[in-house]
């Protein structure tokens, strides 16, 4: 189908491999910098005694974005942490990174890396039976 307005052929609002779609690639533009705030406000809310649990449910290794950001997110806020904990152990945070995958739950460890214990946790289970096991877990705690 085609815009009532202009002609021009109608497309979901999502970006594709390889997209020079102005339309699309502006929206993404404005949401990536909102989100970089949004993440910002995370980290420095952790740096403050915060706790950040990052759950990620399904992402695998075929098309990796979802597990890459949560990565990436992971290690920013922990690399944050170790540098002000050498300053400051009283307000310290924490970051915990709850993959759930059934068949491709690993996570490939930085070297130089300190890594806190139960910082990463693995489960290779579908997503509704590890949420499912979550959450009894903390019902008896």
């Amino acid at each position: 189908s085609r815009c009532k307005e202009c002609s021009v052929a109608l497309r979901p609002n999502v970006l594709m491999f390889h997209d020079t779609d102005e339309n699309v690639l502006r929206d993404i533009g404005e949401h990536r910098n909102e989100y970089q705030k949004w993440e910002a406000c995370v980290e420095e809310s952790v740096l403050s005694g915060s706790h950040l649990v990052i759950l990620e449910l399904g992402a695998g290794g075929n098309v990796t974005a979802v597990r890459d950001e949560s990565e990436e997110v992971f290690h920013d806020t922990l690399e944050q942490l170790q540098q002000r904990g050498q300053s400051d152990k009283v307000n310290s945070g924490s970051v915990t990174l709850i993959r759930v995958n059934p068949k491709d739950s690993g996570f490939q460890r930085r070297p130089n890396v300190e890594y806190q214990k139960d910082s990463i946790i693995l489960i290779s289970e579908k997503a509704e039976r590890a949420l499912s096991l979550i959450d009894q877990t903390f019902c008896h705690l």
